[in-house]
């Protein structure tokens, strides 16, 4: 056996960091895999959170019946980042529809309050 091992020395030792890189490979795929599917929850959780400002924010301001301009900004950042994470369904009708919202209550009854 020892003989066997002395004259085949070269393709033991091959054949054992092979079967090591091959462990570590598959562990590290493991490991990816396992982190990719986190930052997806996470990102998809962070849309749902960011639908969900957007959906508050239409609420009250359809309620009241326009969207003063500060409003409508911080809207817009939340919607630019609702966006550039993928969400672009109910969020972006949400927001046009915000932007179509009079800035000002004088926009609605002619009056300064």
């Amino acid at each position: 056996m020892l003989d066997f091992i002395f004259q085949y020395w070269l393709e033991c030792i091959f054949g054992l960091v092979v079967a090591l890189v091959g462990a570590g490979y598959r562990g590290l795929r493991k490991d990816l895999k396992r982190k990719t599917m986190e930052e997806d929850a996470l990102k998809r959780g962070m849309v749902a959170i960011l639908r969900q400002s957007l959906y508050d924010s239409y609420n009250k301001w359809s309620e009241k019946g326009y969207c003063p301009i500060n409003a409508l900004e911080v809207c817009r950042k939340i919607y630019e980042q609702y966006h550039a994470l993928g969400g672009n369904d109910i969020g972006t009708e949400l927001y046009e529809r915000l932007k179509d919202l009079p800035t000002c209550i004088d926009d609605i009854d002619g009056e300064k309050i």
